[in-house]
Order: C-alpha cells, then sequence, then structure tokens
C-alpha cells in the first residue's frame, strides 16, 4: 500500500471550502434531529484534534520549541491548524524606545509648529444594504443572514440591534447555530461565549473576538454599511483563512 501524495495548497483551500459549503447545506436541513447529531459529531472530532494536537506541542522540549512552533505557524496548511486550536504563540510585547543619543531622561520629538496640517479627506457615505426587518429578529433572538456575500450574525438585546460576522474566531459552523442568552452567543463548535454587543469574549478565556458589524434601523429595516472592513474577512483577526 503506496502512501498518498501530500495535499497542495490548493487541494486544502478546495478541500476547505467545500467543509463549510458542506456544514452550510446541513443548516437548512429540515430534520432538527440531525442537525444536532452532525454537529454533535463535528464538536467530537473538534475534542479529539485539539487534544492531540495539544500534546503533540507539549511534547516539542527545549529551545527549540517556539523557533518550531513559530515556524509552523507561517506554514499555510499547519498554520491554519495550529490557530483553529489556539497553539501559536502570542506575540512578545513590544520594547520601549530609548532616548536620544546626549539626551538621557528625555524622549526626542518633533515640535508641534513643524508638523505641517494633514489635507481633509472628503468624507464618504458608505453603502448600505437591506438584511432583514425589524419584526424578523424580536427582542431576544437572533438570526444569520447574509447580503452581498457577508454572513452576519444579528441580534436582538432589549430592542435594540446588534450585528456581528456569522462565524466564530477559526471555526467552520455558523454562530447562528449556537445557543443565545442575551448578550452572549455560545460556539456550537468550540462552546465559546462572545457579547455580541462588543465582540468580545464572555467566558473569561484569552483569544480573538468577533468582528463587529456596522448596522443600523432604518424605516423598520436592520441595515448593514458596506465598508472595506465589513466586505473583507475581519479586521484584526490573526487566525489564517484557507
Amino acid at each position: 500500500m503506496t502512501d498518498p501524495d501530500p495535499m497542495s495548497e490548493q487541494e486544502f483551500r478546495t478541500v476547505a471550502m467545500a467543509l463549510d459549503e458542506a456544514v452550510r447545506n446541513f443548516e437548512t436541513l429540515p430534520f432538527p434531529e440531525i442537525r444536532e447529531q452532525v454537529f454533535e459529531l463535528l464538536q467530537m472530532v473538534d475534542a479529539l484534534h485539539r487534544a492531540g494536537l495539544t500534546r503533540l506541542v507539549d511534547l516539542l522540549d527545549g529551545p527549540a520549541r517556539v523557533a518550531l512552533v513559530e515556524r509552523a505557524a507561517l506554514d499555510p496548511i499547519a498554520g491554519t491548524l495550529l490557530a483553529l486550536y489556539d497553539l501559536i504563540p502570542e506575540p512578545p510585547a513590544p520594547t520601549a524606545i530609548p532616548a536620544a543619543a546626549g539626551a538621557e531622561g528625555t524622549v526626542s520629538f518633533i515640535p508641534l509648529g513643524q508638523i505641517g496640517r494633514a489635507p481633509a479627506r472628503a468624507l464618504r457615505r458608505p453603502d448600505f444594504v437591506d438584511l432583514a426587518r425589524l419584526e424578523d429578529v424580536p427582542p431576544g433572538t437572533m438570526r444569520g443572514v447574509e447580503a452581498d456575500g457577508v454572513r452576519a450574525l444579528l441580534a436582538n438585546v432589549a430592542g435594540e440591534i446588534f450585528a456581528v460576522r456569522d462565524s466564530c474566531p477559526g471555526g467552520v459552523v455558523p454562530l447562528s447555530l449556537g445557543a443565545f442568552t442575551p448578550p452572549v452567543v455560545v460556539c456550537p463548535w468550540h462552546n465559546e461565549a462572545f457579547d455580541v454587543r462588543t465582540g468580545k469574549r464572555a467566558d473569561g478565556e484569552t483569544g480573538p473576538g468577533l468582528d463587529v458589524l456596522p448596522v443600523s434601523v432604518q424605516g423598520g429595516t436592520i441595515r448593514l454599511a458596506m465598508t472595506a472592513t465589513t466586505k473583507g474577512n475581519g479586521a484584526g483577526r490573526t487566525v489564517p483563512r484557507p
């Protein structure tokens, strides 16, 4: 029996996109019991992978451990898995800028009078797209929607609408399939909790938060502002995407 050829980066991305599409297809199944069993299966596979990868990284002893993990993190395939399971080390804190030579105890600066005024930039109003009617998201509920390629999770907290990107950092299962106890949504994949108002973790754990999306209610319609950040994969997220 011959070993299969290693997967290329393109094949990896193709499989990852196919998995994401399969998960989204399961969302539409009119059989709640089957959906629950499928996502329970995904959670068990996730638990096995997390335990195995964490143990593997822990077995890397010696000073070369950090260097090996950082090197693996640069690989598109290995780095994705390390990021999915929170195994990439945190970057070192920035060091203080030393004082200028010959001026001990002081920091070099440019006098305010030497700084020219930046030219005024013209304000550009963002384009808006309709996501849902306000009555479709009653108080205390949440709903996953998609518009112009952006998947958003709408949540109504005490009559106020909030929106985040409908995906858990590093996960493949939409957040809208999780549990919602206002203002906290729990990811159905990793069981991580987030505050939908701020996107920050609500379970006391460290890690990336959710991407908060700019929405407004106009004439009873929930609308999304299509900014550069909205159209992208998320601002400030360190998890590499396949």
